[in-house]
């Protein structure tokens, strides 16, 4: 499961075949499902960054719909009309909690960014009559490698980066892609507790914090 996540840069570089989408936005360290997020999507054979709501609504829960399992994405009635609408969602760390609720970030050695694979759609709805477009997107996960398994039995997908042109335009690679994931090591960190709401942010959610056995 992917349930928060960061992206601290003020702005950070991806690049997509030969084209390099840039992304100037402030930095966030609590991320959390029902926000606006920066989503990189194929829009016509145009490839763009727009913001989109995390979460999909359906018919079957009140609480929005966040992630999706990579492995069954291609026969489930929920997914299969969109799979041909892939998209990136660039993070440079992830969390999950342990048994006592201290959140866990998962990055890059040297922060260094990366893009979990996602599916994006568009619904309607009609606040005062007037019919708007809602963009929303899910994050797709995958069984965990070390050290997540640790924590978590679910993780987020990273696309390889030399796989995000395929991903986001070749239809006939997106199950090759799915079967070849990004398999860079993560560190992890402890972090604040504060972090458990999601009304808190800021650089400090991310300072080192302790875990259960560092206070025997």
């Amino acid at each position: 499961m992917c349930a928060r996540y960061s992206l601290t840069k003020e702005g950070i570089s991806i690049l997509i075949g030969e084209i390099e989408i840039i992304l100037s936005i402030g930095a966030r360290y609590n991320i959390a499902p029902k926000q606006n997020i920066p989503v990189i999507f194929n829009n016509g054979g145009k490839i763009q960054e727009k913001e989109m709501s995390w979460g999909w609504n359906t018919n079957f829960s009140d609480q929005p719909l966040i992630n999706a399992k990579s492995e069954t994405i291609s026969s489930l009635p929920t997914f299969k009309p969109y799979l041909h609408q892939r998209c990136l969602i660039p993070a440079d760390g992830f969390y999950e909690w342990t048994k006592d609720k201290t959140p866990i970030r998962f990055m890059r050695r040297h922060d260094e960014p990366f893009c979990f694979a996602g599916l994006w759609r568009v619904t309607q709805r009609k606040p005062y009559d007037v019919e708007i477009d809602v963009f929303s997107v899910v994050i797709l996960t995958r069984p965990p490698v070390a050290p997540v398994t640790q924590f978590h039995n679910r993780m987020p997908f990273v696309v390889e980066p030399h796989n995000y042109d395929n991903w986001l335009k070749n239809d006939f690679a997106m199950e090759w892609t799915l079967k070849n994931p990004d398999e860079t090591p993560f560190d992890f960190v402890p972090v604040q507790r504060e972090l458990n709401n999601v009304r808190n942010e800021g650089a400090h959610l991310i300072k080192r914090g302790l875990l259960q056995g560092d206070l025997l």
